[in-house]
């Protein structure tokens, strides 16, 4: 139950000097005589320092598809077990490109960050441990395992995760977070609207 600033002020300072209470005890009259406010859809781009109204929920994999973390060359790791192997190059993957061939026997594609893993491979050799002897052809310098340099689908973020709970507070990174799982309207609370209202015979206008 909200209470009014006058009883509020008696509350906190008392009829006398001995009635003072505590700031513990003025804090929670303050905060009981708030009122809660009800929750309201918010556009994510708009959640920077707001507080998140009920769990949010991941509806699909992040990333989506396996993709390559770095630049380099897209391999079977079998094929690549020790330094010196020249594979046979393909083409190359660019991000958001998918590879309408399969990555076979002796056979490499370039591979840029973030772009889908074709087909057949298992490793990616990164570009700093390649040497490119022509358009069609490139030696690996570093044996390759498999998984090297991939980010296997649902790494960051699964299907029904809760990224973030109730009561959260948003920040700047959290948005991008939420426009990456495809969270574009998100249940938050209204920005709250403060006043202060100073008394006192001590306060002086500045530079009194």
């Amino acid at each position: 139950m909200s209470v009014s600033f006058y009883e509020a002020c008696r509350k906190i300072c008392g009829d006398t000097v001995s009635d003072v209470i505590s700031l513990v005890e003025a804090q929670e009259i303050v905060i009981g005589g708030c009122q809660k406010l009800e929750p309201v859809m918010a556009d994510c781009q708009q959640m920077a320092g707001r507080v998140i109204a009920q769990d949010v929920v991941a509806t699909e994999f992040i990333p989506p598809f396996a993709n390559s973390a770095v630049d380099g060359f897209a391999v079977r790791a079998q094929d690549v077990k020790t330094a010196g192997v020249e594979l046979e190059v393909l083409g190359v993957i660019g991000a958001g490109h998918i590879a309408n061939y399969e990555i076979g026997e002796g056979q490499t594609a370039r591979i840029m960050t973030g772009a889908p893993v074709p087909q057949g491979a298992d490793s990616i050799v990164m570009i700093e441990d390649a040497t490119v002897i022509s358009e069609t052809r490139v030696r690996c310098n570093k044996p390759a395992q498999v998984g090297d340099a991939i980010r296997e689908i649902g790494e960051d973020v699964k299907t029904g995760d809760v990224v973030f709970a109730a009561g959260s507070v948003i920040n700047p990174a959290g948005v991008g977070v939420l426009a990456a799982i495809n969270a574009r309207q998100v249940l938050t609370y209204p920005r709250l609207r403060v006043a202060m209202l100073s008394t006192g015979d001590e306060l002086v206008i500045n530079g009194g």
